[in-house]
């Protein structure tokens, strides 16, 4: 049983030491001469991948929302749904899943005729 608890204790000692160690690698803040890529110059493919990811985002965002939703008021609460659809990085990537879904429904309304 000792074993065990020396193996746990090691284990834990070592998970920390690289974590520790990872964190004083990592910058505290995102340098001033970062700039993000211009709508114009992402492939089709980086498109694709980041609207699926602030879709995945979107729905993480909202199922935690979902969660708290006794314990928030309403004000807050519609925010923060609010800043879920509209963050920053999230705009244009709405804006295409909109367009998409505007084509779907063009479409089924146009074959039920």
């Amino acid at each position: 049983m000792n074993n065990v608890e020396n193996l746990d204790e090691y284990i834990e000692k070592q998970i920390e030491f690289k974590l520790n160690n990872l964190l004083s690698t990592l910058p505290e803040k995102v340098p001033s001469n970062y700039n993000k890529k211009p709508i114009y110059e992402f492939t089709v493919n980086e498109l694709y991948k980041n609207t699926l990811q602030t879709i995945i985002d979107i729905i993480n965002d909202i199922s935690n929302i979902q969660k708290q939703k006794n314990t928030l008021s309403i004000a807050y609460y519609n925010n923060e749904y609010y800043d879920i659809f509209f963050k920053d990085d999230r705009r244009v990537y709405i804006g295409i899943v909109l367009v998409i879904l505007s084509f779907i429904v063009y479409f089924i309304d146009g074959a039920s005729v």
